[in-house]
């Protein structure tokens, strides 16, 4: 796919005319759509349209206005206009306004193509087609964007502390603010978890919602917060303006976790906006990192705060997995998040993690008897005192003396 605009669209269209390719075109224009000028909402708009192609070949170019033209193979026409006219009722129907679309057989079509792309006057006019039942997805996301844009998220953000246990106490070294998708399906009367892609399209919403509320609302508090954010939130052109309304001192209590599977899938876009977050002054964690993939992540280079591991009840060599996960990021590093059951516990810190998320650590944190000792797990084989080899003597030697939390005050006095 090629993103493109301007010169480069006269470019292409000029090789077409002097070569003509059969090719259909589709030129749907977002200039009536309300909050069509909004990069994310016309990207999704756009994202809809082309899921209708599968696994078509096609070019993609954004153009001024906002406007946008897709050339696919000549035989996924009927496909263009299915989705523009699927796209155009959906949007009619929830009040955005009218989508004008029309669509080109570049074998013969491309000097209308011209014309309508480079009009002295009015937009193009909107094609009929045989209509096509609406996606409940793309339905689903146009209430929920009615009813987010601009909104004030305060009531439905979740607090959920990540602890140190490397101390003789529990600490907080940062607290994770997040918007309950539960809160919000309720208020909408949406399941949003169901579906994948409704799931992210809203995400990404939201992390634009999480900001301005920290900008608004937690200029103030002097918490270490951590945030999820998508690396298209902040390579986004409206990122710096989001980051801008946030206090710089503010901005240096904040972490941004990005996914981990970003980082596979595309991890030039990952170390740019990594580059993005320092530039504006936030720290950077990756986040949702499955366990059986700990001992294979490459870091591209990024050096982040935290890593974020899920905990799974009775997955297989989790201890070993845990522990050398350990010994290569450091125990103020690593942390296991959702724990809720007190195994998850026992096993980290058997393996020498010492920070922890999830309902599990906040219960021990409270408890007033404390974590009962254990003996975390050697990151290397150290020699055999002659007194340890006895298991009854294993059983009553003193516990090791917790880790150094030297790293814990760097990360509490990042403010």
């Amino acid at each position: 796919m090629a993103d493109a605009a301007g010169h480069t669209v006269l470019a292409r269209l000029h090789a077409l005319r002097a070569a003509p390719e059969p090719l259909a075109a589709l030129l749907a224009d977002l200039r009536g759509i309300e909050h069509g000028g909004d990069p994310r909402f016309a990207m999704t708009l756009d994202h809809y349209l082309q899921s209708w192609l599968g696994s078509q070949p096609r070019e993609v170019f954004r153009l001024a206005g906002p406007r946008l033209l897709i050339l696919a193979p000549a035989d996924a026409g009927p496909l263009l206009d299915a989705g523009a006219k699927a796209l155009g009722h959906m949007l009619l129907s929830h009040g955005f306004g009218t989508l004008h679309a029309n669509r080109y057989d570049m074998a013969t079509e491309t000097e209308r193509l011209f014309a309508d792309l480079f009009p002295n006057d009015a937009t193009a006019a909107l094609r009929e087609a045989a209509e096509r039942a609406p996606t409940a997805a793309l339905a689903h996301l146009l209430e929920v964007e009615r009813v987010l844009h601009g909104a004030d998220v305060d009531s439905i953000v979740r607090e959920q502390p990540v602890w140190s246990f490397a101390g003789d106490r529990a600490a907080v070294v940062a607290t994770e603010l997040a918007v309950s998708l539960e809160e919000l399906e309720s208020r909408l009367s949406l399941s949003l978890r169901r579906d994948s892609w409704l799931r992210h399209e809203v995400a990404v919403r939201l992390d634009r919602g999480l900001l301005r509320h920290i900008a608004r609302d937690r200029a103030h508090d002097p918490r270490a917060f951590t945030v999820d954010l998508h690396t298209a939130t902040v390579l986004d052109d409206n990122f710096e303006e989001l980051a801008r309304a946030i206090p710089t001192e503010m901005r240096g209590r904040i972490t941004a976790e990005l996914p981990c599977w970003e980082l596979t899938l595309a991890p030039s876009q990952v170390v740019a906006a990594a580059g993005r977050l320092a530039d504006a002054g936030f720290a950077v964690a990756l986040d949702h990192m499955p366990m059986a993939a700990l001992d294979s992540l490459d870091l591209e280079g990024l050096e982040p705060i935290f890593i974020k591991t899920q905990w799974f009840h009775g997955a297989a060599g989790a201890a070993d997995k845990l522990s050398a996960a350990v010994a290569r990021f450091g125990a103020g590093r690593l942390v296991l998040w959702r724990c809720d059951e007190p195994m998850a516990l026992d096993t980290g810190r058997t393996a020498g993690v010492t920070l922890f998320q999830g309902r599990a650590a906040d219960a021990a944190a409270a408890s007033p008897h404390g974590l009962p000792e254990i003996q975390p797990r050697p990151v290397a084989e150290e020699p055999e005192e002659p007194e340890e080899a006895a298991p009854a003597m294993a059983e009553t030697a003193e516990p090791a003396p917790p880790p150094n939390p030297g790293l814990l005050d760097r990360l509490l006095g990042r403010g």
